[in-house]
């Protein structure tokens, strides 16, 4: 197998270029005791009598754990960090043994106390002489102890299901903001140990969550989707609601049964309609009677039920509850999307204003002391203390690539003007014949006139050939596709055997704008099939709102017509640095960017998609793609052999030729997942030079493979009285960091390449795994940065490399419009082709199934940014 490559600092040298500059991080030196000896415990719960542990959730195994070393103080002289699953820490050794352990309820009798148990068993010993050195060295057990004890208090603290599910970031619902639509905003600090150049750190940084609010399940749901009468609740199998309703609650925490503080939970897994009419077999003394929902709550608490038509939900083990029954526990993080145009976006955005300074003086005067406040009460007597003091880092601000329209733009801050000066594209492309459909009112006739005047003549200023006149046509959501089909040539001859409008691609329109309604999605969808899969045109949708907004604004319409440029074959600028200067090393050099997106929470029955771009040309601005529908939740690219050789050949069809290196840049993968999930694909790009066999000169392309990350917490700030920064008082684009905080085990950098419009700018990550290339940080850091530089429809420096992003958008685009629409729905019809019911709250998704539907043709659009 093809290993990953450990950093050596003899080998890789961090970079030179640029102009020095000393920036402060929210990194914190952690400093253990180098005196004190950790030992690590297996920990059990155990029930006498019974072969089966008990099952208990994390939150009341902390509260046991801990209530377990009161108890016993005299033996836990040094409180012990648990994981809150089954392993625990001291800094003292403690016999191994079984103790008893008292119930939480204080009116419990000394017999009932005495029921649960709690065995600890001594795995190992860390010597205080070795954990300095094996955690700096990145020793993944060695971390995982530090980072449990980093944790302690806010686990016990700061109780809610979010922090549970990820215990490196905790919330509190002190000055939430309401977001409307049962949401809210709460602030959350995560703290992580990070092993670093030099030595241990702590990264410390706010976040912000968006929860799902608490209380009465109904009155969440009514809020959710805007529901004005409580019999709307009243939903089917077969309601268009049900489906949603079904996403929202999957994996919700719920009580149920009794007063707050003594019910029971469950999480949902599904949902059942008419919960009170819902009959099952009620366990008694004698044979097992089959009783219904609604009975049984009065037969045995008195309790009518209000509302026995609504939806009862469904845990894993089977258990129904009624919705009127549920309450919603606080503090559970809401995994959708807040929309783009919301009132709760614009919430968020204003929650995020504040400027850099002021996140790390938050961090630093408040975060800090609340919960890294080691002293001389710590409880768990582990020695270890935290400096206060930001780490300050020696950083590098590199020179921005100049960005080349037909003429050089002026770049400030990272971001550049089209109409001020006017700028042509680099390679304009050419709309002799366009159309327009428009399905809205004809009420709106004058802003959709006015708009499509505007883009006309912002597309003349681009140096785009588009003829004034175009083909229009009016429609509804109820003729999507006749309504598209008038606009090609000779419609009336649809009926002739044999016709197919794609033989005579001259008199095709070369692009159809499409006016859309506020709410559109099924119309969107049936003209991105239209267009992407049955005819090979590229489309442009607008929502009226915005064209409304915008018909005038010249910037909307800049964006636009840069999109449709892009869509058209043209090039709208290219970046140009030091490394392009060399032809022979652009030309012969293959950028790829690869991805995988996973469908939302709650959607069982659709496939995740792997997407892989490719450049074919020396400019890197021009891309083709391969995609695939593979298992849900699966981060390794199955396919990423037959994939990128498509790539590959596509590349010689308009090359005539072979890349001679290849630089892969990969997005989604954590650090834990290195070895499986990058080794893997590393032996899969092998396998596709082996399929082609035949490369110039004997030799397959030599590869560097790079990780870049976005999700992580680190972040830079500008010293205190530094005046070069941007306007948002964040670090300029181009910060580069390859010292002080990089990892001791791994070649890698950050890079901030744009400049954030609010708030705090996030860098990008990158790791570099394989380079047989043999590249230096200096020419990897000024290539990544260049790529930031040529998102086709942008004009500014984008937060990761453009074929990155360019892999994500086909994810999305490919997942929402690419499947065959009559194979899905056949297969719902069918109901098991595309997907299984396992019984058990989740589906087994058919990836042949979906492939089939995906079609081994891609879209004529395959070279061309159909999905921007």
């Amino acid at each position: 197998m093809t290993q990953v490559l450990l950093r050596r600092s003899a080998e890789h040298k961090p970079g030179t270029r640029g102009t020095r500059v000393d920036v402060l991080s929210n990194m914190f030196r952690f400093i253990p005791n180098y005196k004190i000896d950790f030992y690590q415990y297996d920990e059990a719960f155990v029930k006498p009598g019974k072969a089966e542990p008990p099952t208990i959730g994390r939150t009341r195994a902390q509260e046991l754990l801990y209530r377990l070393q009161l108890d016993h103080a005299d033996i836990f002289v040094a409180k012990g960090a648990y994981d809150g699953r089954s392993i625990i820490y001291f800094a003292q050794r403690i016999p191994s043994g079984t103790y008893d352990l008292r119930e939480l309820n204080e009116k419990a009798s000394p017999e009932r106390a005495a029921r649960l148990q709690v065995k600890l068993t001594e795995v190992t010993k860390f010597a205080s002489r070795d954990v300095i050195a094996w955690a700096e060295a990145g020793r993944p057990d060695v971390i995982n102890m530090l980072q449990i004890y980093l944790r302690q208090l806010p686990n016990i603290k700061y109780v809610t299901p979010a922090h549970q599910k990820n215990y490196r970031i905790f919330y509190t619902d002190i000055g939430s903001v309401p977001l409307g639509n049962a949401l809210e905003a709460w602030k959350g600090v995560f703290q992580s140990v990070r092993p670093t150049l030099q030595g241990l750190a702590i990264n410390v940084d706010m976040t912000t969550g968006i929860m799902i609010q608490g209380g009465s399940l109904s009155d969440v749901l009514m809020a959710r989707f805007s529901l004005n009468n409580a019999r709307q609740l009243a939903v089917q199998e077969t309601d268009s609601l049900w489906r949603q309703i079904r996403q929202f609650l999957y994996g919700i925490i719920v009580a149920w049964g009794g007063v707050p503080g003594r019910e029971r939970q469950m999480t949902i897994v599904g949902l059942v309609p008419k919960a009170g009419d819902f009959v099952f077999e009620m366990k008694g003394n004698d044979t097992p009677a089959p009783i219904t929902i609604k009975d049984y709550y009065y037969m045995t608490h008195l309790k009518v039920l209000k509302f026995p038509q609504w939806p009862g939900v469904r845990n894993r083990a089977g258990t129904i509850v009624p919705i009127e029954l549920c309450r919603v526990i606080p503090g559970q993080l809401f995994k959708g999307k807040l929309p783009e145009d919301g009132q709760g976006r614009h919430l968020m955005l204003k929650m995020a204003k504040g400027k850099p300074r002021q996140r790390l003086d938050e961090i630093t005067r408040d975060t800090l002391p609340r919960t890294l406040n080691f002293d001389a009460t710590d409880p768990t007597h582990s020695g270890m203390r935290v400096n206060h003091h930001p780490i300050q880092v020696e950083a590098r601000n590199l020179q921005a690539p100049r960005i080349m329209f037909q003429t050089e733009a002026i770049v400030r801050a990272g971001r550049w003007n089209v109409a001020k000066p006017q700028l042509r594209a680099f390679r304009p492309a050419v709309a002799p014949v366009w159309g327009v459909a428009i399905f809205v009112g004809s009420q709106d006739e004058h802003f959709v006139d006015q708009f499509v005047n505007s883009l006309v003549q912002c597309l003349k200023r681009l140096g785009v050939q588009i003829d004034n006149n175009r083909r229009t046509q009016r429609g509804t959501g109820q003729n999507i596709l006749p309504t598209l089909e008038h606009l090609l040539p000779d419609p009336k001859d649809k009926s002739k055997p044999g016709y197919d409008p794609r033989k005579n691609p001259e008199k095709l329109p070369r692009f159809v704008l499409v006016i859309l309604p506020e709410s559109a999605i099924e119309i969107k969808t049936a003209v991105k099939q239209w267009g992407d899969r049955m005819i090979g045109i590229s489309t442009q949708c607008c929502r009226i709102d915005k064209v409304k907004r915008n018909a005038v604004n010249n910037q909307y319409c800049n964006n636009v017509a840069l999109k449709i440029n892009a869509k058209l074959g043209g090039i709208n600028s290219i970046a140009l640095t030091s490394m392009y200067a060399d032809r022979v090393w652009s030309q012969q050099t293959m950028i790829i960017g690869a991805d995988v997106s996973h469908p939302p929470p709650g959607v069982f029955d659709r496939p995740s998609v792997s997407a892989v771009v490719g450049s074919m040309n020396g400019h890197f601005t021009t891309y083709s793609y391969s995609a695939r529908a593979q298992s849900p939740t699966e981060e390794f690219i199955g396919q990423l052999h037959g994939m990128l050789e498509q790539l590959l050949r596509d590349y010689h069809d308009v090359k005539k030729d072979w890349p001679q290196r290849i630089i892969f840049f990969r997005d989604g993968i954590s650090q834990g997942q290195f070895g499986q999930v990058a080794a893997r694909e590393l032996m899969l790009i092998r396998r596709a030079f082996e399929r082609i066999g035949n490369f110039q000169g004997g030799s397959s392309p030599k590869i560097t493979y790079i990780v870049v990350t976005k999700r992580h917490h680190v972040r830079f700030f500008p010293k205190e009285g530094n005046r070069n920064v941007s306007n948002s008082e964040n670090c300029l684009p181009g910060l580069v960091v390859d010292k002080n905080i990089t990892s001791p085990v791994y070649f890698d950098y950050f890079l901030q390449s744009h400049d954030a419009l609010h708030g705090t700018a996030r860098p990008s990550h990158y790791t570099v795994l394989f380079d047989e290339n043999e590249m230096s940080a200096d020419d990897l850091q000024e290539l990544s940065f260049a790529l930031c530089h040529v998102y086709a429809s942008a004009t500014s420096a984008v937060s990761i490399p453009a074929p990155i992003y360019y892999a994500d958008k086909v994810c999305t685009h490919v997942g929402a419009y690419h499947f065959d629409p009559q194979m899905l729905r056949d297969a719902a019809q069918s109901q098991g082709d595309a997907t299984a019911d396992d019984g058990d709250g989740k589906y087994k998704v058919n990836v042949g199934f979906w492939n089939a539907a995906l079609g081994s043709r891609r879209t004529p659009l395959k070279k061309k940014f159909f999905f921007l």
